[in-house]
């Protein structure tokens, strides 16, 4: 959640309902990756609260009028706004956006973990991140990309932030360029690497050898 979110969700203004509907349902909408559509009887059955032991079976309900006050109360609030609305005095079936879900500033809360999933993508701290990783250049393919999603999907027990897939992902970068640096030669079916060819003493080096052999030889020269 984005700092942006937190604090307008904290505003006291704003009905415990509306929260709800924005924490629970629009918001994992949009990042679950569905069709971000108002569907007035899927969110007020999101939104009601059972109880076997009311007559009418819920504890609380919304209907239409109240699901369309909750909506406005968001509007309101900066967080929701409405893509497209019938000529009508609902929202059903319109499609919305969330604005400040884009401020992707880092939230003061902790990161809900997450397993790896077909749809992840690094966001735009990458190229910071990836700096201080010792990476300067935080370009990478789409290879690059479907090899580590691919990796971490057979590792369905793994749960980690948006920040710590970032650095798992910054390693599997390095990884990847160090083997391609690294010359190979092919032995039979194999790949390996050759052994470092030694090129023996620089030039210099050479010089000293041969000064410290002329200098010897003259004072063996001197004691005979």
């Amino acid at each position: 959640m984005t700092p942006a979110e937190y604090s307008a969700l904290a505003h006291p203004r704003l009905s415990h309902p509306a929260r709800s509907l924005y924490s629970l349902q629009l918001r994992r909408l949009v990042m679950e990756h569905q069709p971000p559509r108002l569907s007035y009887p899927e969110l007020g059955r999101a939104l009601a609260v059972v109880d076997p032991m009311d007559a009418s079976g819920f504890s609380y309900q919304v209907n239409a009028r109240q699901l369309t006050a909750l909506f406005d109360e968001l509007i309101e609030a900066g967080l929701l706004q409405i893509e497209s609305q019938a000529e009508s005095e609902h929202y059903h079936q319109c499609s919305f956006s969330l604005p400040l879900l884009s401020q992707r500033s880092r939230s003061p809360l902790p990161e809900r973990p997450f397993q790896m999933h077909l749809h992840w993508r690094p966001d735009e701290e990458l190229p910071a991140l990836a700096r201080l990783c010792g990476v300067i250049d935080a370009s990478y393919s789409e290879e690059d990309l479907g090899e580590f999603i691919a990796y971490w999907l057979g590792r369905p027990e793994v749960f980690d932030s948006q920040h710590q897939w970032m650095l798992k992902f910054i390693r599997a970068l390095k990884t990847r360029r160090y083997a391609r640096r690294q010359p190979t030669m092919v032995a039979g079916y194999q790949q390996i690497s050759p052994e470092p060819v030694s090129t023996g003493p620089s030039k210099r080096a050479q010089e000293m050898i041969e000064q410290a052999k002329r200098l010897a030889g003259q004072q063996e020269n001197e004691d005979d």
